[in-house]
């Protein structure tokens, strides 16, 4: 399987350059979930090429949410029905019921 950094510098669509400082990182605390069936939620997802890549990393996924307060963030879309997408302040309960209304609960929590 190809690492994160390699998905991370081969990958090309939405851009994801928030977090490249910090793929070492999670290449260590995510690799025992690669095979796993992972419901992830990932909070500030920017230009959404984020939720792309951890579709790759986890190809046995569930569920990407990403949750973002940028009403920009409302016009992505993705091939992948794997990958949803949460416009608002998480920290709300609003926010959170419609997170909620995705899966009751996440295996890894990204923020």
């Amino acid at each position: 399987m190809k690492s994160l950094f390699d998905i991370y510098s081969k990958h090309q669509g939405k851009v994801s350059d928030k977090w490249s400082i910090y793929l070492s990182g999670y290449e260590r605390l995510f690799s025992i979930y690669r095979k796993q069936p992972v419901r992830m939620l990932e909070i500030g997802i920017q230009n959404g090429g984020s939720l792309e890549i951890w579709s790759k990393y986890f190809p046995h996924g569930q569920l990407f949410v990403g949750c973002d307060i940028n009403p920009d963030c409302e016009g992505l879309t993705y091939d992948d029905p794997r990958i949803e997408i949460v416009i608002g302040d998480a920290n709300t309960d609003l926010v959170q019921a419609k997170i909620l209304k995705h899966s009751s609960q996440f295996d890894l929590i990204i923020d």
